[in-house]
């Protein structure tokens, strides 16, 4: 389910924004949206650096039974990005209610590679305290301005298997990826 919902996210992202590579302004973006949404049954509260956003708390909404409206940890996120602005990784944290701390999952790794932009996919292994090899990974191809021509996804069961290719789709004709370098 994971590999479908990282396929999904990462081909609507690439054929319906408008931009070229995920950036520092492409997070404020995004967080800009969520924090304007009304009747959502989330909150968020951001942490930042300068302009760039390193932390985001997503906090569910629930009413307690005097009809209180009250904030519960869900999901955390903490940006890192490389020296031009582009965004390098987003590292994701479960709240933990049992032992009321946050739990790290998984991490997205961003580069730009030879005319090509790299997502990769990463669980954390709670037994080494570190994140497995890559499982997913989307291969966007560029143009010469940066625009994305062509999307491919790949998966592999474990961490120590071949990538296989899952799909691919050529971009041609639609907005470009992301937002402007």
């Amino acid at each position: 389910m994971k590999k479908l919902a990282f396929a999904i996210v990462m081909c609507v992202a690439a054929m319906s924004a408008k931009a070229q590579v995920l950036t520092s302004k492409t997070v404020n973006n995004v967080y800009e949206t969520v924090i304007n949404q009304t009747n959502s049954d989330y909150a968020f509260n951001a942490e930042r650096t300068g302009n760039d956003i390193t932390s985001m708390v997503v906090y569910k909404k629930a009413a307690s039974h005097k009809g209180i409206e009250t904030l519960k940890p869900h999901r955390k996120y903490e940006y890192t990005y490389a020296a031009d602005g582009t965004l390098a990784s987003r590292v994701t944290y479960c709240w933990n209610e049992t032992q009321d701390e946050w739990s790290c999952t998984s991490r997205h790794d961003y580069n730009l590679v030879f005319g090509k932009y790299l997502a990769e996919y990463s669980r954390f292994n709670h037994a080494t305290n570190s994140f497995d090899q890559p499982v997913d990974k989307m291969v966007y191809s560029l143009m010469p301005d940066d625009s994305v021509n062509y999307v491919s996804n790949y998966h592999r069961d474990r961490p120590t298997s071949e990538f296989k290719l899952v799909s691919e789709a050529a971009v041609a004709g639609l907005p470009q990826l992301f937002a402007i370098k």
